[in-house]
């Protein structure tokens, strides 16, 4: 689909909300790059998985899904032959913790949606590595219970410091020694248990300096009586983390033997989130199933532009089974355009599964190609004028443009001479339904007014305007042919009395 269509839709807008309702980076990026599916049978069971995430939905279910880009780096991390940290192991627990509840979930609800309970069924069970790591990490550390050695050589080393620890409080605690003490603690330096005695003394007490204070002020002893047992101390904590290293390094080594296995359920676990957030954007929007085709046909009723909100009034029109092509006419700022985008917008909505804002009874057919002339194409680096634009565009269009093509058109052939624009406008119209394009055209030329209404592959219809104010009402009135309202809107924007008194007087000349 190309860009522009993209952009002048405002398609990608309704891509940007949908990412909204995803969790992971991962998924919000897929949405984003989505391209619209022409084929039939895809956007029928993109549409089946959306009215399914739909049912869930409507029982307020909360869907347990974990944002997963962390997941993916540890992923990474494990390929690259990196031993996991207590706390990335148990983020690696939740997320196999996450998928037994993903699976249970979608299986309670199998009635509401069989397909992605189909899916959910596919989740992969990791539950084995899962109780393991749940078992051999608490509170972001190996636990004693992972290993029978490494709850031993805890238990030295708490003994050990509790040895340390009492020969040392005795120094403390000893009078004679008061006078040498800069405090009256334990400090470890370094992993050595000290005592901190004032500079002024360190030659007094019995033990090696470890470390001395930023100011000099005071020193660090480790006491000659407890040398032996910081040395047992060391070795145990050596031992310690030897056999910390090894229990994470075989934990990481269960994942590894499973990781393929642990990516292809991530991916699945994506495709359920992608599918659910489109199912809420429905939601959102008040979106509603419709019948799809491939033919060209379009019959949308009530169908709303799913970015105007509330504000967004209704506009039902049918196109494409007899007539392919419709042309639009009315005032500026009467909505024309909008009409143009709301088809364009709610048939590529259509094509990635989403639900549109439209009565269930519509129809919307599919497209390979969704070309789009909306906007100001002036180009001053290329020295183009407004209607050169237009015109450049048109030649893109109509050398690419066939049977399976939507093509939207505003205010074609405007931007120069009305005679000339209008005859362009007519003959490109009808090269345009020549190849039996669906083709949708707004403009406030007479001649192309008059046209369509005399050919038989066209249709007319026009924007309806409070007849006493000349308010516009912004519905769109099929079969019917719309004034430009250029007095009206001139008066409105404050353009002189005097001067719209002249402007009658040379209309009436003409007429």
């Amino acid at each position: 689909m190309k860009k522009q269509a993209i952009e002048q839709t405002q398609f990608n807008e309704i891509k940007e909300l949908i990412s909204n309702y995803a969790i992971s980076k991962t998924v919000k990026q897929q949405i984003t790059e989505e391209e619209p599916m022409s084929n039939i049978g895809k956007v029928r069971h993109a549409q089946k998985e959306t009215g399914e995430a739909l049912n869930i939905l409507e029982t307020k279910q909360s869907i347990p899904f974990m944002a997963s880009e962390q997941i993916d780096r540890l992923f990474q991390k494990i390929e690259k032959g990196y031993v996991l940290e207590p706390k990335e192991l148990l983020e690696i627990a939740e997320f196999l913790r996450t998928i037994r509840k993903l699976k249970d979930f979608f299986n309670r609800n199998i009635e509401l949606a069989p397909t992605l309970s189909g899916y959910a069924s596919k989740l992969q069970s990791f539950r084995s590595i899962e109780e393991t790591i749940t078992i051999s990490i608490k509170n972001n550390q190996v636990s004693s219970e992972a290993s029978r050695d490494l709850k031993k050589v805890r238990q030295n080393i708490q003994k050990h410091k509790a040895d340390i620890n009492d020969r040392l409080h005795k120094f403390i605690n000893n009078a004679s020694n008061r006078s040498k003490i800069q405090e009256s603690m334990v400090v470890d330096r370094d992993g050595t248990l000290t005592v901190p005695i004032k500079c002024s003394f360190k030659h007094s007490v019995k033990g090696r300096i470890v470390s001395e204070s930023g100011n000099g002020s005071t020193v660090y002893i480790e006491l000659d009586n407890t040398r032996e047992l910081n040395q047992k101390l060391q070795m145990a904590q050596a031992e310690e983390m030897s056999i910390v290293y090894q229990i994470l390094a075989n934990l990481t080594e269960e994942i590894a033997t499973e990781l393929k296995a642990m990516e292809k359920t991530m991916k699945i676990i994506f495709s359920l989130e992608l599918i659910v957030a489109k199912a809420k954007f429905s939601e959102e929007i008040g979106g509603r199933k419709v019948k799809i085709n491939d033919s060209g046909y379009i019959n949308l009723v009530n169908a709303k532009h799913p970015l105007l909100g509330e504000s967004a009034v209704p506009l039902s029109i049918e196109l494409g089974q007899t007539e392919r092509g419709l042309v639009i006419t009315g005032s500026n700022s009467g909505g024309k355009t909008v009409v143009l985008k709301t088809v364009g917008l709610l048939t590529l909505m259509t094509m990635i599964g989403v639900f549109i804002p439209a009565d269930s009874e519509s129809n919307i057919s599919l497209f390979d190609q969704i070309l789009v002339d909306i906007g100001d194409y002036q180009d001053f680096d290329n020295a183009l004028s407004t209607f050169s634009g237009h015109i450049n565009n048109m030649r893109e269009i109509l050398s690419i443009a066939n049977d399976r093509s939507l093509v939207l058109v505003d205010e074609i052939g405007s931007g120069t001479e009305p005679t000339e624009g209008a005859a362009l406008a007519t003959a490109m119209l009808e090269s345009l339904v020549t190849r039996n394009a669906v083709v949708l055209a707004s403009t406030h030329y007479g001649e192309i007014k008059d046209f369509a209404v005399k050919d038989q592959n066209f249709i007319t219809a026009a924007m309806a305007f409070d007849k006493e104010t000349l308010n516009p009402l912004y519905q769109l009135l099929m079969n019917e042919v719309g004034a430009s309202n250029g007095f009206w809107l001139a008066k409105k924007m404050n353009i002189g009395s005097d001067i719209l008194e002249r402007a009658a007087y040379h209309l009436a000349k003409t007429n």
